[in-house]
């Protein structure tokens, strides 16, 4: 059984505890932050989270391994349903943008790394983001080539994913509701930005 299925069995509220796990990390650091610190924001006593979590290290994982799990249940489907390549890349811009507006504190510990885990906990993301990553590629990929009519290699492929990674991951960085709308607005922007040159160099 998983770290979170056994966590979900002994504790609710475990989302709560996420967020505001996240929320602290994000504005402290990984290494600024103290399971006292978690304790507090969580509203639990330090032994209280102690019993749940063994360390900060495991609540880092879970907030990890939650977000990636929500992004491929979101998007997971999109090669099966009857959609054009532009529906499909619009909706795994959409998907992906509107996910991390909702979770921006956990969007920045997402994609700050996970050096801190161990080999188990590492390779459990790892094939998570390998999964999701392959999604995208290929979604990317189809939405290429009925562009230009030909087949592009793997390599340019994945340079335009990662290209694509950068637009919608960056949000965490500068992005309000108030300056820059909704995540409609900015998933619609990221897409015509990135279709407009998706190609141009090929």
């Amino acid at each position: 059984m998983s770290d979170q299925a056994v966590i979900n069995k002994r504790l609710t509220g475990l989302d709560e505890i996420l967020d505001k796990s996240a929320q602290l990390m994000a504005h402290l650091g990984y290494h600024g932050t103290s399971m006292r610190g978690l304790a507090q924001v969580t509203g639990r006593s330090l032994s209280g989270l102690y019993h749940y979590f063994s360390n900060k290290e495991e609540l880092l994982f879970l907030i990890n391994q939650r977000g990636f799990t929500s992004l491929l249940a979101m998007s997971g489907d999109l090669l099966q349903r009857d959609l054009t390549p532009q529906e499909r890349l619009s909706g795994l811009i959409h998907n992906h943008v509107t996910y991390f507006i909702d979770h921006l504190s956990e969007m920045r510990i997402m994609t700050s790394g996970t050096m801190e885990m161990n080999e188990q906990r590492s390779q459990t993301l790892w094939k998570l983001k390998q999964e999701y990553t392959r999604l995208a590629q290929n979604i990317v990929g189809d939405y290429m080539d009925s562009q230009s009519g030909t087949n592009h290699s793997a390599q340019s492929i994945n340079r335009k994913t990662y290209l694509l990674y950068g637009m919608m991951n960056w949000i965490f960085g500068w992005y309000s509701a108030k300056n820059h709308g909704t995540a409609k607005d900015i998933a619609k922007d990221i897409f015509h930005t990135f279709t407009k040159g998706c190609c141009g160099t090929e």
